[in-house]
């Protein structure tokens, strides 16, 4: 009986001692909850209340997040969560992903006349995120395998926020089935690895010893398996099918919001877990199947995305050539290509919400569905015109914007990692990721294309309110700084890094 009082009041001081590094979290439920609760009132101003409520959620969060101190990230939070430099980070990048997405929805008019629903909206990209900041924060099998299926089922209700619309219905009982298959797969292969190592701590010397004493086919087995779920959520090729259904049926801002938050945050647990496939000799095979994912997923990213019809739907395989670009860079072996890895991350936080903020104007304002209807909107409104130019060629990665610097950063990184250790793969990643290049601009550049050399057939003008302007200059200006000055964001990515374990 005392061994057991003993062991409990260990647990319990660990609990509280460790307590402090969820911070942000806990944040997060608390205000989760009063919305929750605000949202049983029926007075209009207490609904009006929300969003704003939100946001302030988040921005104290992002606060947090930004200043640190809370936690000294000196050890796992019972071997489950770690909070390092990587989580640091990876949670700025979601609390703004969270604000952006709750002022795109502020945009839309539509959610704004929403009879029911409003306030669980808020609430579920409060949980979203926080499920989020769980995956970055994550060590533990067990651990990751719960916050996904938090992002997930809040991803799965946000799809049907909009649920009398038939195309919403689809999206979201698409997402539902290919989410429960990708999770009983990725759950298969974690209790492989529990059999082989016997620790679901993946960041312990214990879980690597284990690996390589295994039998290299069954590692290579697992690895597909976990994988498989991990790929989902970033939308990497073969398990992408998803995205273009989701992208078509949900709000734009919760469009924008699973374009960059799930895709982040997957990345980094990505990141984290082939630390401990780094040895070339022991697992070429996972090194080899991670290389054939990612030429896969921007070949059919890329390609797809050329025939294309709908904006909505080409911005889907366009966020899956991006994984295809961020799953080449996680193989940079024997460089610092994590820090490449968070530059690309932020920047595409804000080339995404920009141009789905661009999107949104266009559909709630012009009605655009296809790429004919933006016909002469750039001459109309030539504010939105050059908006879209500056985003899309900041996607496509070319100067002078962030998104270039984000993909020469990837590239050196790769040419480097083949110069050290002669992988040919490596190689052949570089040079299928610069042809690419190529081609993703022949699709970006079919908007710009409507928006300037096309005749508008309708009478409507454009109309862009302050606020929406000011959101897209927000959105612009760091593309922008970044690309002249992108050892701004790099220092302060190394500083955080260096209290990483």
């Amino acid at each position: 009986m005392n061994e057991q009082a003993v062991y409990l009041s260990d647990k319990l001081n660990a609990i509280l001692a460790g307590a402090g590094s969820l911070l942000p979290e806990l944040v997060l439920v608390l205000f989760f909850l009063l919305l929750v609760t605000l949202d049983l009132f029926k007075a209009k101003s207490i609904k009006r209340l929300l969003p704003w409520l939100a946001l302030t959620g988040m921005f104290w969060v992002l606060v947090l997040q930004v200043l640190g101190g809370y936690t000294s990230g000196d050890e796992p939070f019972l071997n489950l969560l770690l909070s390092d430099g990587l989580a640091r980070f990876g949670g700025i990048l979601f609390s703004a992903a969270g604000i952006f997405t709750v002022l795109l929805s502020l945009q839309l008019k539509r959610l704004e006349k929403l009879q029911e629903g409003r306030g669980e909206f808020y609430a579920l990209v409060l949980i979203l995120v926080l499920g989020l900041n769980l995956m970055a924060k994550s060590v533990n099998l067990l651990m990751v395998f719960l916050a996904i299926e938090t992002v997930s089922i809040a991803s799965y209700i946000l799809t049907l926020t909009f649920k009398t619309e038939k195309r919403a219905v689809e999206a979201g009982l698409k997402y539902v089935l290919y989410g429960a298959l990708s999770a009983g797969v990725m759950l298969y292969g974690m209790s492989f690895f529990y059999g082989l190592t016997g620790t679901l701590n993946f960041s312990s010397e214990n879980f690597v010893m284990g690996l390589l004493q295994a039998d290299g086919l069954l590692v290579t087995v697992a690895a597909i398996l976990i994988l498989a779920g991990f790929f989902f959520k970033i939308s990497a090729a073969p398990f992408h099918f998803w995205a273009p259904d989701v992208y078509q049926g949900a709000p734009m801002p919760v469009v924008a919001l699973f374009s960059t938050g799930p895709k982040m945050a997957g990345i980094l647990v990505i990141l984290r877990f082939i630390n401990n496939f780094t040895d070339a000799t022991a697992f070429a095979d996972v090194q080899l199947l991670l290389g054939v994912a990612a030429i896969a997923t921007l070949v059919v990213g890329n390609f797809t995305a050329l025939w294309q019809r709908t904006p909505r739907r080409l911005l889907a395989y366009s966020s899956v050539s991006h994984a295809g670009f961020l799953l080449t860079a996680l193989l940079a072996f024997g460089t610092s290509y994590t820090s490449g890895v968070l530059f690309y991350l932020t920047v595409l936080l804000f080339m995404n919400f920009g141009i789905f903020l661009l999107l949104q104007v266009a559909e709630e304002k012009n009605g655009v569905q296809t790429l004919e209807d933006f016909s002469g909107l750039g001459r109309l409104q030539p504010y939105f015109g050059v908006m879209a130019i500056l985003y899309l060629l900041s996607l496509t990665g070319l100067p002078p914007l962030a998104g270039f610097m984000g993909k020469l950063l990837i590239f050196s990184n790769v040419w480097e990692a083949y110069t050290l250790g002669g992988n040919n793969m490596l190689l052949v990643l570089l040079v299928t990721g610069i042809l690419l290049t190529g081609v993703a601009l022949f699709y970006y550049i079919k908007i710009p294309y409507y928006l300037f050399f096309k005749r508008n057939q309708s009478r409507e003008n454009l109309v862009i309110s302050p606020s929406e302007k000011l959101l897209l200059a927000l959105f612009a200006l760091p593309l922008l700084v970044l690309f002249f000055k992108p050892d701004l964001l790099l220092r302060w990515i190394e500083q955080l890094l260096a209290q990483t374990l």
